[in-house]
């Protein structure tokens, strides 16, 4: 993603999770405050894109929605609760094992940091320069007296790869530390990758606890892949890491990042769907996974 940009991508993430929890099914999985900063998350996006939060108020509207997503990719609007709800989840699992520190990288519209440095928290984003100034001044507008994360403006590319893991910056690399990368590692260069793995095993004093999404496009039929990709080409951004779950595990584990727990879309898909009486399918070749 462009440094001086608005990221499409998280924008549409963020507008797919309001609509979706319109439905009350879908809003019972997420408390009063997750809900309330979507809502004002998608009601303050630039034009056009603000127009959904009038839009999707409407049942037939989201109805359509629905009718209009599925069609085209299958299970992507359940893959958007499911990564939120499991993320969730699994970082309650951590601070109660005696985690004190979360750093999200590309946070995008996420409330994750926001939320848990409420709780007292050390919070942290890693943004790019446009993103993390959009949400410093939401924050500043809707929050003004809560707790905000610290976030840090940092662009990663081909040629600069150095995360601003320092001291200058309040990390501190002593403390249990949670590393959330939603949807993040999609979007780099393999070798990337594997250089952000590294910077973080040598700046923590102890392996932080990582959670991680991944998409396995090779899992995905023809037409389902070409229409993910469009659908990203459209928003101006471009998937890079194009590993098979086996290759990203690897990856994951060759650079000190043992696998502990292992989402699917179908166990993902099977627990919502008891939870929430859903027939919606999550997207094929999504992962969630948490190593620690």
């Amino acid at each position: 993603m462009k440094p001086d940009q608005l990221s499409k991508t998280a924008a549409f993430i963020a507008i797919k999770f309001y609509g979706l929890t319109r439905l009350p099914t879908f809003r019972s999985l997420f408390n009063d405050p997750v809900i309330n900063f979507y809502n004002r998350t998608v009601r303050s996006l630039p034009f056009p894109l603000n127009y959904y939060h009038y839009w999707l108020k409407f049942d037939w509207v989201r109805q359509l929605y629905i009718w209009s997503e599925e069609l085209l990719l299958p299970g992507d609007l359940l893959h958007i609760i499911a990564r939120k709800y499991y993320i969730r989840q699994l970082v309650n699992e951590l601070i109660d094992d005696g985690y004190e520190q979360i750093v999200v990288l590309g946070a995008g519209f996420d409330d994750l940091a926001f939320a848990y440095s409420q709780k007292g928290l050390s919070c942290f984003e890693l943004e790019v320069p446009h993103m993390a100034k959009y949400k410093k001044q939401f924050l500043n507008q809707y929050y003004p007296e809560r707790s905000h994360p610290d976030i840090i403006s940092t662009h990663l590319t081909d040629n600069k790869q150095k995360l601003p893991l320092n001291s200058r910056f309040n990390i501190n690399s002593d403390l249990k530390t949670i590393i959330v990368a939603e949807g993040f590692f999609d979007y780099l260069q393999a070798d990337l990758v594997e250089n952000i793995l590294t910077q973080i095993q040598d700046y923590f004093s102890g392996t932080p606890a990582l959670i991680c999404t991944h998409f396995a496009l090779d899992e995905l039929p023809t037409l389902q892949k070409l229409s993910f990709k469009t659908g990203v080409k459209t928003v101006g951004e471009e998937l890079k890491l194009h590993h098979n779950i086996k290759e990203f595990r690897t990856l994951l584990t060759r650079n000190g990042f043992s696998i502990n727990r292992h989402y699917d879309h179908t166990s993902m898909a099977n627990e919502l769907q008891k939870l929430t009486g859903t027939e919606l399918s999550v997207l094929k070749g999504f992962y969630l996974l948490m190593s620690k």
